[in-house]
């Protein structure tokens, strides 16, 4: 583990005193809030990892792809984030996957991580201990950005970035 995500894991960790089971949000983050809903909170994980970043035609695409390790908070679950976007326990036994283009974004409060999001679930991806999770949630970021600036053809860049998610039961 490199130094920066050292880094970042540290930062990280701290909140997790600070912030009650469900999370807090802002105002302005009503989109993404689900604390009204019928939904109720199976999971939350603390994420360290990195958003990836590949250069098209002298720009970063704004699209990344997560590489990232959460980590549950009361049972030490260990979950790989990737691509899709997807989560998958370490043992491989339980899987999700969300639907991208039905995500609900809020832009960072500190302005400079990448957006909170609230995403639904694609519901016949679900298995094992995930095959009752209806939302994802991924608050609290930190870093994950690319790069101000132009790029060169065929670079990629990797951010790293840490975050909160919260895994909900929907309700019928």
């Amino acid at each position: 583990m490199t130094r920066q995500y050292l880094s970042l894991l540290l930062l990280a960790f701290p909140a997790v005193a600070q912030l009650p089971e469900s999370p807090l949000l802002p105002v302005a983050a009503s989109a993404i809030d689900v604390s009204h809903s019928d939904a109720r909170l199976k999971y939350h994980f603390l994420a360290v990892g990195k958003q990836i970043y590949h250069c098209q035609n002298g720009a970063w695409d704004p699209a990344s792809t997560p590489d990232a390790v959460l980590t549950e908070t009361h049972s030490n679950m260990q979950v790989h984030h990737q691509a899709g976007p997807s989560w998958t326990t370490s043992d491989s036994r339980s899987t999700v996957r969300a639907i991208g283009r039905t995500a609900v974004h809020f832009a960072a409060p500190d302005g400079v991580s990448i957006d909170w999001l609230k995403l639904d679930v694609d519901k016949t991806s679900r298995t094992g201990d995930f095959s009752d999770i209806g939302m994802i949630q991924r608050l609290y970021t930190g870093a994950g950005k690319p790069p101000l600036g132009a790029c060169s053809a065929n670079q990629v860049y990797d951010s790293p970035y840490t975050a909160h998610y919260y895994f909900w039961i929907s309700q019928p």
